[in-house]
């Protein structure tokens, strides 16, 4: 297990690092360098939420193997479909944050990052139905890791086909919604059953 957890922290860490690359220091002269940052200013924001939706990610791989305590033949495989898309985050941010006012720069990122949510989720599905999560864990919480797991991936996977039906910045905006989302969900099924 340790060498499955090791080999993905590095991939996490080597995908955040990558993310900033699309990101250069302008060659303008001194006097063009205020709008020239401006310019970055799409490509920052998008960085920033590249950022914040991989590190989430890790943050819960890493929480949930804490609690999943042996492999199958299988869950290497799976975890190599996560760390598919996270290695793949790297390029939707760089094409989004050039062209974020477009559908097809939207829908390439909104399907990566719920790819890669889903796939994180099928982790801790198929961790609990082949036993290899600790027999410990209260179902309770099994079913709490589950609910919590779900809004950002599904809000990103809707915002597909409303990017289609309207526009860019709408599904944008459902980005944002899922974020909020999630907090409530964290709250509510949180305070009843956790």
């Amino acid at each position: 297990m340790d060498r499955l957890v090791f080999f993905s922290d590095a991939v996490f860490a080597i995908a955040m690092t990558l993310l900033i690359v699309e990101l250069r220091i302008p060659d303008v002269p001194g006097a063009e360098l205020g709008p020239a940052l401006t310019a970055l200013i799409p490509g920052y924001l998008t960085f920033v939420l590249s950022f914040v939706v991989v590190g989430i990610a890790w943050m819960s791989h890493h929480r949930k193997f804490r609690v999943i305590i042996r492999q199958d033949r299988n869950l290497p495989r799976i975890n190599l479909l996560l760390l598919l898309f996270v290695a793949t985050v790297p390029l939707p941010t760089g094409i989004l944050g050039s062209y974020g006012d477009t559908v097809p720069a939207v829908c390439l990122y909104a399907a990566t990052i719920s790819a890669l949510g889903f796939s994180l989720t099928l982790i801790w599905v198929h961790s609990r139905r082949r036993g290899l999560i600790d027999e410990a864990l209260p179902e309770v919480v099994y079913r709490y890791v589950l609910v919590q797991s779900l809004p950002v991936p599904t809000v990103f996977a809707f915002s597909i086909p409303l990017a289609l039906l309207a526009g860019a910045t709408a599904a944008e905006i459902a980005w944002a919604a899922s974020f909020l989302f999630a907090v409530v969900v964290r709250l509510t099924y949180g305070r009843r059953q956790v």
